[in-house]
């Protein structure tokens, strides 16, 4: 935490003197280029993403349905955007209770295919499909559906006939063929002639490309994820539990890489433990079978194979003991840096925590007899990979959840404003090269953390497998999706030295702008390096630095290296959007970024001690004499000072039926109106609309302090923790924030 920052808590508690805000000493350089889409709504979750020879790009999911009855109901849907991310269609796939979509194919002709799970005994399913009736009404089926180029559904099916199934992933043969697999239980399951298997756990099918024939389906094979070759060899890989997977613990052979051996060592817990197989176009024939695990097991969110045939995956693992090649590019597990104490406990390893994850990439060579290469990819901390594309030139994408700031390829000093955070995580496109042994720069994708604050408490998707989904374009540069909507263009190898923009309130990362808040901008030798604030605390051009939004200029804060803080210009109130122009005449730097105008994103100024947290969200009070023990917060701490003036804490709490103030920015335009860039001076006033809530009493402007941030007093309304909700105008605060009151 920075000095400037702790000047800015004297100020705020001396209610006097100029302004500062949060600032943070680093210094970075930035070699990719992250482009924000507008993100999908709030009740949106994606899970797949493809783009098209022309760089149209395709997502799938689900959705939560209009004026949904209470209930867990979501739709699945696909859309499609062009290059440039404007929405051409979305289409919604709905029955009366449950969808999701999985994952989605790319046909030669334009076509769609879509998979997933469904409830719903009314799902719109065609004429003269191989299904057409839901089979399972109890837990439910798989279906498959097929669009048009314009996406109009051309044909839908159910698929399980009686046995509870869900479909995990699709692939496209030559001719348009569907081949399909996932889980499924046994009972009831479709099976066909010559395809034997029962009670795998998983499933694989092939369907013709009308999706009314069923060519073959079987349970002796399958997995969660599936490619094939120029050939129509059907690669699948997956994770078998105790549960799931078992016939592959039949079928490895004694010149298998690694047989049932390595899929034995979690005692009487589950670790999910990765194979391999291959198999002819017919699923007659398996050519091998193999797992390529450790300890505590390993899951693959990808597979792809080359011209040779070998077969290349990655995924997340908690095992140390991965199998990696010694000259890879990370041959060493790294994320026992955070790893708990006594991690096996009991005898047999029968009780034990587990490490934390790291990502994973392996080669495996195309008799499936051993490695090519493999290697780690993750930091000190943890991290997951959950996809992985594979260009022309052999080049491997990887995208997932970074929690680490040592992730292999990441600038040893990525700005604090930008950086990930334990728990809080970031998406991140990594590129590794064909033989395993370097990387390009890695890119997080600054501006759409994972989750925020409460959002993640504690360990919240911290290695979900579906956090993020990847696609490349035809120019080389990198499409994602998050599960939260957020979708993202990454150039690894751009040339844009602006890299986020933080609420210094909270330290989150925005993707708008609302007029008269204050914003910490993040980039690489944007400024000076030597720290300073203008002599009169603000200016509108400082050290050859200026700021503007649609012509109109930022009032400067404050300059540092990597750092520029302002305020946005009240000015752009009313307009959809601001281009943002930064210049540094010292830095060579003129850039230009588009973001959307909201009329207000309210948030509080939240205690050094929230803000230096590992677990946003999670905030724990040791031995507070005031409560009575120990004490544990899912919101953050404000800053806030008590009616004697000193700072709140939870060894300090205010006095129950004290006043207690708080500070607050984006609440965006307000009456009286506030000049852009003037220090407030007295006598303070009220400002409408104020924040509201429960016991909050006031909003008013702050004598010292610049436009924009207002002081909030409130009446906590019980003994010990209290966790409000700030309310401007209709617009909920972006986390509920703790106050803690003591009785006397």
């Amino acid at each position: 935490m920075s000095a400037n920052y702790l000047h800015f808590l004297a100020r705020l508690s001396a209610m006097s003197g100029q302004c500062a805000v949060f600032t943070f000493f680093l210094t970075a350089a930035f070699a990719g280029q992250v482009s924000l889409f507008p993100r999908q709504p709030a009740d949106t979750q994606v899970s797949a993403i493809r783009v098209d020879g022309a760089g149209n790009i395709y997502i799938a999911g689900s959705v939560s349905p209009p004026n949904a009855p209470t209930g867990n109901l979501t739709d699945a849907f696909v859309a499609k955007f062009s290059a440039g991310g404007t929405q051409l269609y979305k289409t919604v796939l709905a029955g009366s209770t449950y969808e999701i979509a999985n994952t989605i194919a790319l046909g030669l002709d334009g076509a769609v295919y879509v998979t997933g799970y469904t409830l719903s005994a009314d799902f719109p399913v065609t004429m003269g499909v191989v299904q057409s009736a839901l089979g399972r009404a109890d837990t439910g089926q798989a279906f498959v559906a097929k669009l048009s180029p314009d996406g109009k559904v051309q044909a839908a099916t159910y698929f399980g006939g009686g046995a509870q199934t869900s479909g995990s992933a699709l692939a496209l043969g030559n001719s348009g063929e569907v081949y399909l697999t996932g889980t499924s239980t046994a009972d009831g399951f479709p099976t066909t002639p010559g395809n034997t298997g029962s009670g795998n756990g998983f499933f694989l099918a092939k369907f013709d490309a009308s999706l009314g024939k069923l060519q073959f389906a079987t349970l002796a094979y399958g997995g969660s994820v599936l490619t094939l070759d120029p050939q129509g060899n059907i690669y699948t890989a997956g994770a078998a539990t105790a549960t799931s997977g078992l016939n592959v613990l039949l079928q490895t052979s004694s010149s298998a890489f690694q047989g049932s051996a390595q899929a034995n060592s979690c005692g009487t817990n589950t670790c999910n433990y990765q194979f391999v197989e291959k198999l002819d176009s017919t699923a007659a024939k398996l050519s091998y079978a193999t797992f390529v695990t450790g300890s505590f097991g390993a899951t693959p969110a990808g597979i792809v194979v080359d011209a040779a045939g070998n077969v290349i995956v990655a995924g997340t693992t908690n095992s140390a003991d991965y199998p990696v090649t010694p000259q890879a590019l990370q041959p060493y597990y790294l994320a026992n840096a955070a790893a708990p104490p006594n991690l096996l406990i009991g005898p047999n390893r029968s009780q034990f925590n587990t490490p934390p994850s790291t990502g994973y990439v392996t080669k495996l060579n195309a008799t499936g007899t051993g490695l090519i290469w493999s290697t780690f990819f993750g930091g000190s901390v943890q991290d997951a990979i959950s996809g992985v594309v594979v260009d022309p030139s052999g080049y491997i994408y990887l995208t997932g959840q970074a929690n680490s700031n040592d992730l292999p390829g990441l600038s040893p000093s990525v700005p604090e404003g930008c950086e990930p955070t334990v728990n809080q995580g970031l998406g991140f496109i990594a590129r590794v090269s064909p033989d395993g042994t370097s990387l390009s720069p890695t890119q997080l994708i600054y501006g759409a953390p994972t989750c925020t604050y409460a959002s993640c408490f504690p360990n919240t998707q911290l290695t979900s497998s579906n956090a993020w989904a990847l696609a490349t374009n035809p120019d080389g540069s990198a499409i994602a999706v998050g599960a939260n909507g957020a979708l993202a263009r990454v150039d690894l190898f751009g040339s844009k030295r602006l890299a986020c923009f933080t609420d210094p309130s909270d330290n989150v990362q925005l993707t708008a702008v609302t007029p008269g808040q204050l914003l910490s901008i993040f980039g690489s030798r944007i400024a000076p390096s030597r720290g300073a604030v203008p002599s009169r605390g603000i200016a509108t051009s400082f050290q050859g630095i200026t700021v503007t939004f649609n012509g109109v200029a930022a009032p400067i804060l404050y300059t540092s290296g990597d750092q520029i803080n302002i305020q946005v210009p009240y000015e752009i109130a009313g307009q959809d959007s601001a281009e943002m122009q930064v210049a540094s005449s010292q830095e060579g730097l003129f850039e230009r970024v588009i973001l959307p105008v909201v009329q207000r994103q309210p948030s509080v100024f939240l205690a050094q001690d929230s803000l230096l947290s590992d677990v946003p969200g999670y905030f724990y009070c040791l031995n507070s004499l005031n409560l009575g023990g120990n004490a544990v917060s899912r919101a953050q701490h404000a800053l806030a000072f008590n009616a004697d003036g000193t700072q709140n804490s939870c060894s300090n709490g205010a006095t129950l039926g004290s006043t207690v103030t708080v500070f607050m920015n984006g609440l965006g335009p307000v009456q009286p109106l506030q000049a852009t860039g003037t220090i407030v001076a007295l006598p303070t006033v009220a400002v409408t609309p104020g924040a509201s809530g429960t016991g909050i009493l006031s909003t008013t402007t702050i004598r010292g302090i610049v436009s924009g941030v207002v002081q909030v007093q409130l009446q906590p309304t019980r003994v010990g923790m209290n966790e409000i909700v700030p309310v401007v105008a209709g617009v909920a605060s972006r986390e509920s924030v703790v106050i803690w009151v003591t009785a006397q």
